[in-house]
């Protein structure tokens, strides 16, 4: 299934309307294992596209995933007329436009749902762009009731003439392009996305600049993912603890073009879903081509599967790394999440198995994930609870209680968020019979994660549902 047959059109924007694939209600069943097919990174992509875009030269890239985020990110230097793809193909160039090449003209980008392109296109039209041009920033769906005060309030502190065109500090709106000052202040970002945009912004001009940073910064592996993306464009990124929670980050741009392709890797993020799949199905899987070193944070669903008791690993298959994993959960877990909250939704479904065999689980630093494409932490916290567990939610954590009282299976609903819908679909093999709604959302990232599946020996019963 494409994005565009999920309901996306060709900018990965989520078309209105139901998605006819809706229709039908997904159970799972069967043993994955094997190589298992994922995409590769959507948000190594996503930077690397826009980085791109204000790069002196031409960057080409391969391996980028089908997704709809990705899509979107696409969609950028296409509206400028600086990207080159052969139709149907994995691989692009972009031809970049950085301040100081011709006046530039106004623009209107689309973001489709990322939070991620939504915060790095903002910062980027803003700061990274040619004084005086307009950019205005489009989103859809869930995107048009997020929003980012941090990023906002540093834009307006040093002079961005910006106009909302949606919710207060979110999206759509419409930024006017200034030269940054040397120096720029972020105070309490919510999410690290704040952060990498910044940091991308102002990499985009030849003198150095700093960003301070006061408060802590979440999700904070999302920020070295940002910077091992802009070292390969040559940008030094230079970072320094400073007295009162603040922190410096020493930026030396310009973007350059890097000579050789720019490859993207397998995208930890599915990786995980794989993974926990084949421990909860009573099979082995592996993912090649990425390895514990990646900088990619979620890599570490690695050390959570060990927490629960599964066999997790890396290994070589024809000289490169693979991660690999077995085994049921044996025991629960009590796991800070705080740097990759998103893995969330995959290891819930362990913590359910391991309570139905008497262990209880704790999640902490889950502070971000009611702020996501769905409020996350409540859907999880909700889902457990229809499917008979006991569960204590606060603000930043989850606790899944010992024990499971048996009850018919019920029909979840993943409310229009692709990681839902992986983390219910999980859910099914601890849950016999469960069902899940809203299948056609995993087009935001894994376009092929049915097929990719069944190919990995899973067995989907599509079951009619609610018209």
């Amino acid at each position: 299934m494409t994005p565009r047959e999920a309901g996306y059109n060709l900018n990965g924007v989520l078309k209105s309307g139901p998605v006819g694939e809706d229709d039908r209600l997904l159970g799972v069943g069967g043993c994955l294992g094997g190589c298992v097919s994922v995409p590769t990174s959507k948000s190594m992509a996503q930077r690397a596209l826009l980085a791109a875009c204000v790069a002196r030269g031409s960057t080409r890239l391969t391996g980028l995933p089908e997704g709809a985020d990705v899509l979107a990110a696409l969609g950028i230097p296409r509206l400028l007329g600086v990207l080159q793809q052969v139709p149907g193909s994995d691989q692009a160039a972009v031809r970049g436009m950085p301040p100081g090449i011709g006046a530039g003209p106004d623009h209107s980008w689309m973001v489709g749902e990322s939070g991620t392109l939504a915060r790095c296109a903002t910062a980027l039209g803003a700061l990274g762009w040619n004084p005086g041009t307009s950019m205005e920033i489009q989103a859809a769906g869930s995107l048009l009731t997020r929003n980012s005060p941090a990023l906002m309030g540093t834009l307006d502190s040093i002079g961005v003439e910006r106009q909302e065109l949606g919710v207060p500090g979110g999206w759509p709106l419409r930024v006017r392009s200034v030269e940054p000052p040397e120096e720029v202040l972020l105070e309490n970002p919510s999410s690290s996305q704040e952060v990498s945009a910044l940091i991308l912004a102002l990499a985009a001009w030849p003198e150095p600049r700093k960003l301070m940073v006061r408060g802590s910064i979440p999700s904070r592996p999302y920020v070295e993912l940002t910077r091992s993306v802009l070292e390969t464009f040559g940008v030094r990124v230079r970072e320094e603890s400073l007295s009162g929670r603040m922190r410096c980050f020493y930026i030396q741009g310009p973007l350059v073009a890097p000579e050789q392709p720019l490859a993207i890797e397998p995208d930890a993020s599915a990786a995980a879903v794989a993974l926990v799949g084949a421990c909860l199905s009573g099979g082995e899987a592996r993912i090649d081509g990425l390895g514990l070193g990646s900088v990619q944070g979620d890599v570490r669903i690695v050390q959570h599967l060990e927490a629960f008791g599964c066999q997790a690993g890396e290994t070589q298959v024809d000289g490169r790394p693979a991660l690999w994993a077995s085994g049921s959960p044996r025991r629960g877990a009590t796991l800070d999440l705080s740097g990759e909250p998103d893995l969330a939704p995959v290891l819930v479904p362990l913590a359910a198995a391991a309570a139905k065999a008497g262990f209880a689980s704790c999640f902490t630093g889950l502070g971000t994930l009611d702020g996501k494409e769905s409020p996350r932490l409540t859907g999880l916290a909700q889902g457990l609870r229809d499917c008979g567990f006991e569960v204590r939610a606060g603000e930043a954590e989850l606790v899944v209680a010992a024990g499971h009282e048996p009850c018919p299976a019920p029909v979840l609903d993943a409310h229009g968020d692709h990681r839902m819908v992986f983390a219910f679909c999980l859910l099914g093999w601890v849950i016999p019979g469960l069902r899940v709604a809203g299948k056609s959302h995993v087009a935001k990232s894994w376009p092929n994660f049915l097929t990719d599946f069944e190919a990995a020996g899973v067995n989907w019963t599509h079951y009619s549902g609610p018209r």
